[in-house]
C-alpha cells in the first residue's frame, strides 16, 4: 500500500474519533428526545435512584424536625424516645420514597421534568433563552417531591416552605453555559463533518491504492483496522473520562456510585457507536482477508463460489436475513435509526457485490477450479 494512502487512514481514523464524539454530543447531549430515554435509565439504576431517594427524603423528613415534633407531642417521662423514634420515621419514609420512585407515575414525572429541563439547556446553548437568576440550567425537583410527599402521607405544603435551595440542583452554572455557547456552531459542525471527511478520506485511500498489484485489498484492510483502532480508542476515554469526571465531582465520596452509574448511562449511545464501527472495521477486514491469496481465504472462496456466482438470489438472500435479523433483535439502538438501517445495509450489499465480482473472475479464470483442499493442521511432533 503506498504511503499516500497509510497517511489518508491515519487521518481517517482520528477523523473517526471525533466524528464518534460529535455525534453522541449532538445525539444524545443535546437531542432532548434522546436525553429523556436516558433520564429514565437513570432513575432505573439503583446507584442513582437511592441517592435520589436520600434526598429526598430529607427533604420531606429532616431528622431533627421529626425529633422536635415527638418531643413536644410525648409526655416528659417518653421524651427520650424521640430520638430513636424520629430516626424510625425518617428510614421509614426513606424506604417509601425509594418504592415510589419505582413506579411508572413518578418515572413519567421524573423524564417530564428531565425534559423540561434539556429542552431549557438546549434553548441557552443556542442563545434562544435567558438566564434565570444567574442560576443557569436548573433541575427542580420540588414538583416531584410535592407528588412524593401526597403519596407518603406529608403535607405537599412543606415543600414550599423549604429554602430557595432546597429540592433544586444546578446542572449547568452560567459560566458554563456562556463557554457552550461560544463552542455551540464548532459542536453543530462536529456532528457531520467529520465522519463525512474520514469516509472521503477513507474511499480516496482505498482508490489510490489500486495502481500496485493487491494495493485496494490492502487499502481495505488498513481502513477496517483504523476503524477498529478508532473504535477502541473511544471506549478507552470513555472509561477514562468516566473516572476522572466521577472523581472530580465527588471526590471519591458516598456519591461516587452514583456519578459512575450516571456517565455509563449517559455515554450508552457513544459506547453503542463506537461498537458498531468497530463491528464495521471488522468486517471490512474479514472481507479483505477473504479475498487475499492466502491458503484458507483461497479454500474458503472456493467452497462459497458456486452459490456466490451462481444464485446471486442466494447469496443476497442470506445476508438480507442475517442483517434483518440483527436489526429486529435490535442489540444496540443506533440499528433502530432508519438512517443507519440503511446505509449498514447498503455497506453490506456492497460488500457481498464486490465478493461475487471477484469470484466469477477467479472462477471465469479457472483459478478457483478445482477447489483447493483445506490447509492441514500441523503434526504432532514425534
Amino acid at each position: 500500500m503506498p504511503l499516500r494512502s497509510r497517511i489518508l487512514v491515519a487521518l481517517a481514523s482520528l477523523l473517526a474519533v471525533v466524528a464518534l464524539l460529535g455525534a453522541w454530543v449532538d445525539r444524545q447531549l443535546l437531542n432532548t428526545d434522546d436525553w429523556t430515554t436516558t433520564s429514565a435509565a437513570l432513575l432505573r439504576d439503583d446507584a442513582v435512584r437511592v441517592p435520589l431517594a436520600d434526598e429526598l427524603a430529607s427533604e420531606l423528613a429532616d431528622g431533627s424536625r421529626t425529633r422536635a415534633a415527638l418531643q413536644e407531642a410525648l409526655p416528659p417521662r417518653l421524651q427520650p424516645l424521640a430520638g430513636p423514634a424520629g430516626s424510625l420515621v425518617a428510614d421509614a419514609v426513606q424506604r417509601a420514597v425509594q418504592r415510589i420512585l419505582a413506579s411508572g407515575k413518578v418515572q413519567d414525572a421524573w423524564v417530564t421534568l428531565n425534559r423540561i429541563t434539556h429542552e431549557q439547556f438546549v434553548k441557552l446553548v443556542e442563545g434562544e433563552g435567558t438566564v434565570v437568576k444567574g442560576n443557569g440550567v436548573v433541575l427542580d425537583l420540588r414538583p416531584l417531591a410535592k407528588q412524593i410527599a401526597d403519596r407518603v402521607g406529608v403535607d405537599p405544603s412543606v415543600v414550599d416552605r423549604l429554602p430557595s435551595d432546597r429540592g433544586r440542583i444546578v446542572i449547568f452554572r452560567p459560566q458554563t453555559l456562556e463557554t457552550l455557547r461560544k463552542l455551540a456552531d464548532v459542536l453543530n459542525v462536529l456532528s457531520w463533518l467529520p465522519g463525512i471527511l474520514a469516509l472521503a478520506l477513507y474511499a480516496l485511500a482505498v482508490w489510490w491504492a489500486g495502481d500496485r498489484p493487491d494495493g485496494r485489498r490492502r487499502a481495505l484492510l488498513a481502513t477496517g483496522a483504523g476503524l477498529v483502532l478508532a473504535a477502541l480508542l473511544v471506549l478507552v476515554v470513555r472509561r477514562i473520562a468516566g473516572n476522572q469526571v466521577a472523581d472530580a465531582l465527588t471526590s471519591g465520596g458516598p456519591l461516587d456510585p452514583a456519578a459512575h452509574a450516571t456517565w455509563r448511562i449517559a455515554t450508552t449511545l457513544l459506547a453503542e457507536l463506537a461498537v458498531v464501527v468497530l463491528i464495521v472495521g471488522a468486517g471490512a477486514m474479514l472481507g479483505a482477508w477473504l479475498a487475499g491469496a492466502g491458503r484458507r481465504a483461497r479454500w474458503l472462496r472456493a467452497r462459497i463460489a458456486p452459490g456466490l456466482a451462481e444464485r446471486p438470489e442466494l447469496a443476497y438472500g442470506i445476508a438480507a436475513l442475517v442483517y434483518l435479523a440483527l436489526v429486529a433483535w435490535g442489540p444496540l439502538s443506533v440499528l433502530r435509526r432508519p438512517l443507519a438501517i440503511v446505509i449498514f445495509g447498503a455497506l453490506l450489499l456492497a460488500g457481498v457485490a464486490a465478493l461475487r465480482a471477484q469470484v466469477r473472475r477467479e472462477l471465469a479464470s479457472g483459478a478457483l477450479a478445482p477447489a483447493p483442499s483445506p490447509p492441514a493442521p500441523p503434526s504432532p511432533a514425534a
